[in-house]
């Protein structure tokens, strides 16, 4: 399991540095426009990324055990977290979504995921082969899933919140839910979410346009449009690192959410498959460390840190070639921006640290019974 944890560390810090490389380029005009400072966001960026990777490096030797102690209190502050959003979070365009502590900005919801992920599994292990009774294996760990999701909803914030509903269902799919509950709580949470996100003005303009776009005469939103550009015109190889022309103010924010673009046009299809084989390589042994992890928390804490990051990839991916709509969701490990991170690098090495101490295999022998594989037992 130790080659798992290292070829996920490797995947983790390639992506930091690549997207350095792309925060520092895509971010070069803009800094250069409102700063002066060609590397100002870059300079902000870095030591951000340098700072989560050591986090992760770190937290790779402290026994992910230690976090069940403290999941309650965890998971309460989180949601408290939440709540302070809208008494204290100012309203940038349209949404309260940022906190402001000792001068620190940062978006609580990066850190509620990870609380939500460690309090689920506690939850789930905890109720043990009573994970099929509707109460105890669905019900009480979808209040706190609701609670979540539901005050993420709230800020505004759509997108992510959808992204917390998708991955606490899979958790408990996973967790060995009946296939007839984790249908009825799909269904029901993606009806709710859809119906929310076309009341709310924005997520439906952007819903609405993205349909009109692909199924009759309207265009793709603004930065759809220059995202897809950026990357037709990357070709195979890309145009070169620092040779980005959608940076020039063509793509708002090139640095943020549409990183993917500029890492397009840079790198071309060649620089947009490595970094998806990147999370890939990610979520595959994120996923056979949740399968030879040494206790059910483990499993199933793998699994959704796992599945989150590769999630969120691909959404963002997904947003900026055109297939979802406009979501307002950094890339992991790539995009600029706050403490995000240095959240996703700390789930990193918890994440690594379930892999190192992962149960050994045991030798196969006549005299001992064979046992389930993984697919034939709940995580």
């Amino acid at each position: 399991m130790k080659f798992y944890s290292f070829m996920i560390f490797v995947s983790a810090v390639v992506l930091v540095i690549i997207g350095s490389l792309l925060v520092l380029s895509a971010s070069s005009t803009f800094s250069s426009t409102k700063f002066e400072d060609a590397e100002y966001l870059f300079s902000g960026h870095i030591w951000k990324a340098v700072l989560g990777v050591v986090i992760m490096a770190a937290l790779a030797f402290v026994d992910y055990g230690y976090y069940k102690r403290y999941s309650k209190w965890l998971m309460i502050s989180g949601v408290l977290l939440l709540i302070s959003v809208f008494l204290f979070a100012p309203s940038i365009k349209g949404s309260m979504r940022v906190l402001s502590i000792f001068g620190v900005s940062f978006q609580p919801v990066e850190l509620v995921k990870l609380f939500l992920f460690i309090h689920l599994a506690v939850m789930l292990e905890k109720v043990g082969d009573d994970i099929t009774d509707l109460r105890l294996g669905v019900i009480n760990p979808m209040i706190w899933i609701g609670i979540v999701a539901g005050l993420v909803f709230l800020q505004p914030n759509v997108s992510n919140g959808v992204l917390i509903l998708t991955t606490g269902i899979a958790t408990l799919f996973v967790a060995g839910i009946q296939r007839r509950h984790f249908l009825a709580f799909a269904g029901s949470g993606g009806v709710l979410a859809l119906g929310y996100a076309l009341i709310k003005p924005h997520s439906f303009k952007r819903i609405s346009t993205h349909i009109s776009a692909i199924f009759g005469n309207g265009d793709f939103h603004p930065q759809v449009l220059q995202s897809l550009y950026g990357l037709g015109s990357g070709g195979w190889l890309g145009l070169g690192l620092g040779k980005s022309h959608q940076r020039d103010h063509f793509l708002p924010e090139a640095y943020g959410d549409f990183i993917f673009a500029i890492a397009g046009e840079e790198g071309g299809l060649a620089g947009t498959l490595l970094v998806l084989a990147l999370y890939s390589s990610i979520f595959v042994f994120g996923i056979l460390i949740a399968k030879n992890a040494r206790d059910k928390f483990g499993k199933l804490l793998a699994f959704s840190i796992s599945f989150s990051i590769a999630l969120y990839a691909f959404v963002n991916a997904a947003v900026a070639i055109g297939v979802f709509p406009v979501t307002g969701l950094p890339l992991p490990l790539i995009s600029h921006g706050g403490t995000a991170i240095i959240i996703v690098c700390a789930s990193l090495g918890i994440l690594l640290n379930i892999g190192l101490n992962a149960k050994p295999k045991e030798a196969k022998s006549p005299e001992v019974k064979e046992a389930k594989t993984w697919q034939e037992q709940p995580v």
